[in-house]
């Protein structure tokens, strides 16, 4: 069997992308529309959102969404149904929080916020988007995960933990729910080039002197995550489910060489 042109990938597909108005979440909002998909940008983030929204036209819809709340997650399926006249069958569960802390200093506050968007979103939205996706035979969902849930970095063990929280919920989900057509799978970013990653957790980090000791040289692009989530939203991966995509530029192999003195 033959692939769909890009186009035609996710045609007849309503798609959700939580945390769509900017990022990695924008550029697979864009990589949707352009595979023919109808895309609900879900966030907080309202101008960004609406805008991004605008940019794409038609086949988009923005909704104020935080992903911690049930009645949100409704809200978004029924503006799906109302907007495109079709339940969503593709999930991408991008939304997330990078909060700080280590081992001794973590608190019940970073703890919980960081388990409530980046594990809780995931579970309440698939939740409440699971009876159309049973009724339309199947979907695929996405969890956006990272590679921090596999090589902790330090000072972040709240979202590293989350993340692999949301990872395992990912493989958990699957094995339900394969039986109704239904695919989940996480993706496993490295760093890529974001406000997240921009902000001033970051802000001493030499990013041409950290990336470029890796595999390969550079920090990633918010375009090359949308293409690994299209695969896994698409047919594409129709026989693949339960698997954690890592999309590192090999980070997790680590450098190629010594910091030079």
């Amino acid at each position: 069997m033959s692939r769909a042109s890009d186009s035609d990938r996710l045609l007849g597909r309503a798609a959700i992308v939580t945390g769509g108005a900017r990022g990695i979440g924008a550029a697979m909002a864009r990589c949707f529309v352009g595979a023919g998909a109808r895309v609900l940008i879900a966030d907080v983030l309202d101008s960004e959102g609406a805008a991004l929204a605008r940019e794409l036209g038609e086949p988009a819809r923005y909704l104020q969404v935080d992903v911690r709340e049930r009645s949100h997650w409704d809200s978004a399926v029924s503006l799906c149904q109302e907007a495109f006249g079709l339940r969503p069958t593709v999930l991408v569960h991008n939304a997330g929080v990078m909060t700080q802390g280590t081992v001794a200093s973590a608190d019940a506050e970073s703890l919980c916020l960081a388990v409530g968007v980046n594990v809780l979103g995931p579970i309440i939205g698939t939740q409440a988007c699971l009876p159309g996706m049973i009724e339309a035979g199947g979907g695929s969902v996405v969890v956006v995960s990272s590679i921090a849930s596999m090589s902790v970095g330090p000072g972040f063990i709240p979202y590293a933990v989350s993340k692999a929280g949301n990872a395992a919920y990912a493989r958990a989900a699957a094995r339900e729910l394969g039986e109704y057509g239904i695919r989940v799978n996480s993706l496993h970013p490295g760093g890529v080039e974001t406000p997240m990653n921009s902000g001033p957790d970051f802000a001493a980090l030499d990013k041409d002197a950290w990336f470029g000791r890796m595999t390969i040289p550079r920090i990633g692009r918010p375009d090359e995550i949308a293409a690994a989530a299209l695969f896994l939203a698409s047919d594409d991966s129709s026989f693949i489910t339960g698997t954690q995509l890592v999309v590192d530029g090999g980070q997790l192999l680590g450098p190629r060489s010594a910091w030079k003195s």
